[in-house]
């Protein structure tokens, strides 16, 4: 009798275990398939529904990893970042060694912009896994928030190097270089950007206008005309290259793209102002004139403008006039060395030798390293008898690389008189 007892008592316990068992692994093969199912509404961007069936699953088997992990990132694309971190952080419980919940953990730092929590989690992705090129990219976004712009050019080019088609790591890398000053490799990151993304319109205009600016002018100028021929509308790019031509002296190539900024009202006031200053090297002077009254009646108060009109009236040797136009460039900018400079040329020319050198002190007060007004000074000096007052003045000039300075130098001062 107690034999039989205990073969019942043995039986109801066996199916105890096997109930148990038979729940257990039902709850999780439950959770498993809602994960699934979340998995594949998240890959759809619905971020809602997903979340939804990652909690049920975490309700039907709460030790699993993935449904806690998907849990939190569903929550993170809905902004529910502080959920989002307690998500990730029971899946990390539940299994350390997931690169991808640190990931996902780093970048909820960021948004919380906890750059230091989030450059740890990521540096702890890439000790688990040290191929994910995510992980190197965002360490790197998240060491630029902080400042530290070497080591982030470093995480870039290691992202580039795991994945050459992620573009927004060379965009990445060429911002920290610029932060560094770093102008020859941020040439070379556009560099390799193109080497990968041949048609990349931005990635042209952009190294063409850091060429323009270091005057790389035939870098620039190819392009800018690439661009234009990936797009012939980009108005931009016809303003710049017009620019570069006309540093290159060519003229009448950039007076057509100024045409055509200027009959798109584009940059206006430059581009009337560029194409007045081609006009005037092209000798084309009242075409220059109509330019720049335009953009004065626009701009009132452009410094620049006035300064022009009067370098105008001086080449047509009026320099009455262009004493009116120089004094209206001082009255627009009183700090405008070259307004000075050239209304005491005006003045000079008019023996007006005394108010001139007035003139050239204040352009040398406002730029001490202006060869040319130490010259003119000099010259004005020399014209009122006073060579003592001019030698100085001369050999500033010379040490400031004037090339007429030395010759005025060996006739009017003394102590080189006889050599």
């Amino acid at each position: 009798m107690k034999h039989k007892i205990l073969t019942v008592a043995v039986a109801f316990l066996v199916l105890a275990v096997f109930i148990v068992c038979l729940g257990y692994f039902t709850r999780k093969n439950i959770s498993g398939s809602l994960v699934r199912q979340a998995q594949n509404l998240l890959l759809q961007k619905k971020y809602n529904e997903s979340l939804l069936k990652f909690r049920r699953a975490v309700w039907w088997y709460s030790r699993s990893p993935q449904a806690w992990k998907g849990s939190g990132q569903a929550r993170y694309y809905l902004g529910q970042l502080d959920g989002a971190l307690s998500d990730l952080n029971q899946s990390l419980a539940l299994d350390s060694l997931q690169p991808e919940v640190l990931l996902f953990r780093g970048l909820t730092f960021m948004k919380q912009q906890d750059a230091g929590h989030a450059v740890a989690d990521f540096t702890a992705a890439i000790t688990l896994d040290s191929m994910v090129a995510l992980a190197y990219y965002h360490r790197g976004v998240a060491l630029a928030a902080l400042g530290n712009y070497r080591e982030s050019v470093a995480d870039y080019r290691k992202s580039m190097e795991l994945d050459r088609e992620n573009i927004d790591a060379y965009l990445k890398s060429i911002d920290a270089r610029s932060a560094l000053d770093d102008y020859k490799g941020v040439l070379e990151d556009y560099d390799r950007l193109l080497s990968v993304d041949l048609d990349n319109e931005d990635a042209y205009f952009n190294r063409g206008y850091l060429k323009l600016n270091i005057d790389d002018l035939e870098g620039a100028l190819a392009d800018f005309s690439k661009v234009l021929e990936i797009n012939p509308g980009n108005i931009d790019a016809v303003f710049n290259r017009g620019t570069v031509l006309a540093k290159q002296g060519n003229f009448e190539a950039s007076l057509s793209d100024f045409n055509k900024s200027v009959g798109q009202n584009h940059k206006l006031s430059q581009s009337l102002y560029n194409r007045a200053l081609v006009y005037l090297n092209l000798k084309r002077l009242n075409e220059a004139r109509r330019d720049l009254e335009q953009l004065i009646r626009q701009e009132p108060s452009n410094a620049s403008a006035y300064l022009t009109m009067g370098v105008i009236s001086s080449m047509q040797e009026n320099f009455s006039e262009s004493l009116t136009w120089y004094d209206k460039a001082v009255e627009a900018n009183t700090s405008y060395p070259e307004a000075y400079f050239n209304r005491g040329v005006s003045k000079a020319n008019l023996n007006m030798f005394r108010e001139a050198i007035e003139d050239y002190d204040r352009a040398i007060s406002l730029r001490a390293d202006y060869p040319e007004a130490y010259y003119v000074r000099a010259v004005a000096y020399i014209n009122l008898r006073q060579p003592d007052a001019a030698c100085p003045d001369l050999k500033k000039a010379m040490d400031l690389g004037h090339q007429g300075a030395s010759e005025l130098i060996a006739i009017h001062c003394s102590e080189n008189r006889g050599q």
